[in-house]
């Protein structure tokens, strides 16, 4: 039976929707092959590919759809997040504009364009696109939530915090939010005691936890909610607070206020000096007989000098940005007379041996199991002299140790955008070397690191 074109479309159509991938594209190529100028059939083919995650065949499909004539704003914002899936964010800058050539308030473009510009490191830029996009749709909370992220790193914390409490709103954001008729907390609500529950990662409850002694000064009773692997480590470092996991149960007697961990930021910081004010330093504190356990199961010496290296960060959607190979970190493992001790979570022991067999570097491996065991983690970060890595909890939890840490960072966590000099506010200890931008080579960041740290141990 022949098909006609609306045959075709309608067909294609069903088979997409019943996620038939493959046959909905065969289909759409045996139309287009009838049809070429059905803009209809080269959107369908585009959206497939795209929909499929074959974003260069998509860049070409949707291009085909652009030369019929009939491309609307959306299909130049869908070729754009092609280009930005294959990293060529110049050209994903470019379709965006194209788009809003088209369509003046397409607002999803004025965020696409923005989170291009903010992956090049253009700021101010992305700040006005950001802002664009909110005028249009100020009801999005993607939209409030990203401009307040971008804030945040700029030190504009009093734009910042309230776009940020819409967190809560977008889908994107993956925390559970506790159920409480409790009033939340804040710095003049004179609530004596307070339950402050865990929300995001481990480096994030570390981060806001340096606001906890401040929140116990200012109330007298608290109650933390947090990651359980942290418990040992922060009843340790804070015995006048209460630490349970954060799948408890709090009895509603319990506490007067409560307040999600990030939130304490939108309580209390409203300027980089409230960072100095209000985030103790050092508050951290390793086990100490667990770190001379590790010392002597490596053959640490008081006269070694110890560099820690951390190089693979597991997010899902902005690790593989933020990780480098250790290949690459050759320019650290040439320092002359370090010993080097794997900071690394995750199964990379056989990429140890096989990395140290192929260019002769030893990186030293302790029986720390450093995802489970976050209170050994911190004693094998004491060990360390100075910490080499990608931006990672290991960073949160070194920084809030108070040890010196050399951070090359992927510019994709607004924290470390507060700093004074390369210095973070949050961490004095932790110095930041960022990436050019999203692409770049690590290569001048891994050479200023292993500089720093060869200066260090000459000293």
């Amino acid at each position: 039976m022949k098909l006609t074109k609306q045959d075709i479309i309608a067909n294609v159509e069903s088979l997409f929707a019943a996620k038939k991938y493959e046959d909905a594209l065969d289909l759409c190529n045996y139309g287009i092959a009838k049809h070429p100028s059905s803009g209809i059939l080269c959107r369908a083919k585009a959206k497939l590919l795209q929909t499929m995650g074959r974003f260069r065949q998509a860049t070409k499909a949707y291009s085909l759809l652009i030369d019929t004539g009939e491309a609307l704003a959306e299909d130049y914002y869908n070729r754009g997040m092609c280009y930005s899936e294959l990293q060529e964010y110049g050209k994903a800058i470019a379709d965006q504009d194209s788009a809003l050539k088209v369509d003046p308030n397409f607002y999803m473009s004025y965020m696409q364009r923005g989170a291009s510009q903010w992956e090049l490191r253009r700021w101010d830029d992305a700040l006005e696109s950001f802002r664009k996009a909110n005028e249009i749709n100020s009801t999005d909370p993607n939209c409030q939530w990203i401009l307040g992220l971008l804030s945040l790193q700029m030190n504009d914390f009093k734009t910042g915090w309230p776009l940020y409490e819409t967190r809560w709103k977008s889908e994107r954001f993956k925390s559970p939010r506790l159920n409480s008729d409790k009033p939340q907390w804040t710095k003049e609500s004179g609530a004596k005691s307070v339950l402050v529950w865990g929300e995001q990662g481990v480096g994030d409850q570390i981060i806001y936890g340096t606001l906890l002694p401040t929140v116990r000064t200012l109330s007298g009773q608290v109650t933390a909610m947090v990651e359980p692997r942290l418990i040992p480590l922060f009843s340790r470092s804070m015995p006048d607070i209460e630490f349970i996991p954060n799948t408890s149960q709090v009895p509603a007697d319990k506490h007067e206020a409560q307040i999600p961990f990030a939130s304490l930021g939108a309580s209390l910081i409203e300027t980089k000096e409230d960072i100095t004010r209000y985030a103790k330093r050092e508050y951290l504190k390793a086990d100490e007989a667990k770190a001379k356990a590790i010392r002597e199961e490596l053959g640490i010496t008081d006269d070694d000098f110890v560099v820690g290296i951390s190089w693979i960060s597991s997010a899902m959607k902005i690790g593989p940005h933020k990780s480098m190979s250790l290949v690459e970190m050759m320019p650290i493992f040439s320092i002359p007379g370090a010993k080097f001790v794997n900071l690394q979570y995750g199964h990379v022991k056989q990429d140890l041996l096989e990395f140290g067999a192929k260019h002769g570097v030893k990186i030293l491996q302790s029986s720390v199991d450093c995802w489970k065991d976050l209170d050994g983690l911190a004693a094998l970060c004491q060990v360390c002299d100075v910490i080499a890595s990608i931006s990672s909890s290991t960073v949160h939890m070194a920084g809030a140790l108070g040890i010196p840490v050399m951070l090359m960072d992927a510019n994709k966590l607004w924290y470390w955008g507060n700093k004074e000099g390369d210095r973070s506010l949050w961490y004095p200890s932790v110095r930041i070397f960022p990436r050019d931008y999203v692409t770049a080579s690590w290569k001048p960041q891994i050479e200023a690191v292993a500089y720093a740290i060869h200066e260090m141990k000459n000293a």
